[in-house]
Order: C-alpha cells, then structure tokens, then sequence
C-alpha cells in the first residue's frame, strides 16, 4: 500500500499548495497548478492518479489560512471518490504534533 505524507501547516499561497501536490504526488513538470489541472492528473490512473492513502497534517491550520483553496482540494478529493472507477485513496487527517 502505498501511502504519502502532505504536510500543509506552513502553507501560505495557493501556488505553494499546488508546489507541494505536485512534488509529493510526482506530477510532471507541464503541471499547471490549478484545481482544472490536477483534476486531470489524479483522475488519469493510467499515468498519475493518487496514492492508497493521503496522511494530510496541519489540514485545519490550511482551512484556516487559505479557506478557498482548502475547500477545492476537498471537493476534488469527494470528486474522486464518486468516481467508481478510480483506485480508492483513504484521507487521513491529522493535527501538527510540534
């Protein structure tokens, strides 16, 4: 099972967000770094799609700092799961324990 850890707490910019989708996730370099792109990267199981399981930490710190943002990366991320296709990928939530 492949599992990757998203350590959100700093995040300060919506592009910064996407900076670190995109190193955690491997997404190619053509990334564009909107929610239409990465739409397209995880939901293409074929060459990217997502990890079994997310282990997002400091989650509430980014729904604080950068509402918006944090509430399209849960819409895609309820996309995804609505699509019977797609691998299964468990978010976890944690709180940052420094």
């Amino acid at each position: 099972m492949k599992s990757i850890e998203m350590v959100v707490t700093t995040v300060q910019s919506a592009g910064e967000l996407h900076r670190l989708l995109k190193q955690k996730l491997d997404f190619p370099a053509y990334y564009g770094e909107n929610w239409d792109a990465f739409w397209d990267l995880i939901s293409d199981p074929e060459d990217y799609g997502l990890p079994d399981e997310i282990i997002w930490i400091g989650f509430a710190a980014l729904q604080r700092k950068l509402p918006k943002e944090a509430g399209q990366l849960l819409a895609c991320l309820d996309d995804y799961h609505q699509e019977m296709e797609l691998q299964p990928c468990m978010s976890t939530f944690l709180e940052n324990t420094d």
